[in-house]
């Protein structure tokens, strides 16, 4: 556990946090002066430490936030996007995953979050797939993963990878999201719209961070097999011989064959299956 690693992974939770704060309704006047004149300089020099390319949207960023007049200006630009129904754009992003609120994805965040034995605040008076909220799970990992590379006493690791996190949520949600606010300035009319580079800052860390689950290697050979067979029946179809091996591979499985012996095409009903008509409105 080197230096390096301690640094870059506290350098993620500090990218992560900031981002997670950022995307919070900005009520007050502090927060407007934080995002106009802090913001962009923080995350320019993390993405440095941490070597991401977001040059451009951080650029945009500052322009406009240099747009947003006032502390109220920047609350009606953020409800306008993210509150005002019909909204152009969820704050809530397990709607793009769902297409539905507090949807499976919600509930696993949750399990997510128990696991790690995180609850949110009782202040805080929205859903478990609010983008803040799962940043700010994000950052609590990155920063216990940094807590363990410095040799911490008592510092281990909670048990969620906060790559995968990243990879199983924000990574489903985050183009969407991108696209919603990137049409919402002109949709709302909006002078400003400085959420959209600020999602498009977050997608680029997000994009390096996430991590796919790794594929277990046999399960893998076994749709691979599957796959290949597929092909082969289904450029020829299955003659004879072919059955008898299909025949002969699940008995040496102690499996049943009895329906081998059913036509195809006479086997729903067989099984006492058959074809249902799409019911009619009432």
């Amino acid at each position: 556990m080197d230096a390096r690693n301690h640094e870059q992974l506290g350098a993620r939770a500090e990218f992560y946090l900031c981002v997670a704060r950022a995307f919070l309704v900005p009520r007050e006047e502090a927060m407007f002066h934080a995002m106009r004149e802090v913001l962009a300089d923080e995350l320019g020099e993390l993405a440095a430490q941490l070597g991401l390319d977001i040059d451009a949207p951080l650029q945009r960023l500052r322009e406009e936030m240099q747009l947003t007049s006032d502390p109220a200006a920047l609350l009606q630009i953020y409800s306008a996007i993210f509150l005002a129904p019909p909204v152009p754009a969820r704050i809530n992003v397990g709607m793009y995953i769902d297409g539905a609120m507090n949807g499976g994805s919600v509930k696993a965040m949750e399990e997510a979050y128990s696991l790690c034995g995180v609850e949110r605040d009782a202040g805080f008076h929205d859903l478990s797939d609010h983008l803040s909220v799962q940043l700010e799970f994000v950052a609590l990992l990155y920063a216990r993963l940094a807590a363990c590379f410095a040799g911490q006493a008592g510092a281990e690791p909670l048990p969620v990878d906060p790559g995968l996190f990243l990879h199983q949520h924000a990574r489903r949600w985050l183009r969407p999201l991108c696209a919603d606010l990137a049409r919402a300035g002109a949709e709302r009319e909006l002078e400003a719209n400085p959420y959209h580079p600020l999602a498009l800052i977050l997608s680029e860390a997000v994009a390096r961070d996430a991590v796919a689950p790794e594929v277990d290697a046999k399960a893998a050979r076994t749709r691979n097999a599957i796959e290949q067979a597929r092909a082969k029946y289904a450029g020829r179809g299955i003659t004879d011989e072919d059955m008898v091996e299909i025949k002969r591979k699940l008995e040496e499985r102690g499996l049943s064959t009895d329906h081998l012996s059913v036509p195809i095409d006479e086997r729903d009903g067989a099984m006492g299956l058959g074809k249902k008509s799409t019911p009619g409105l009432r």
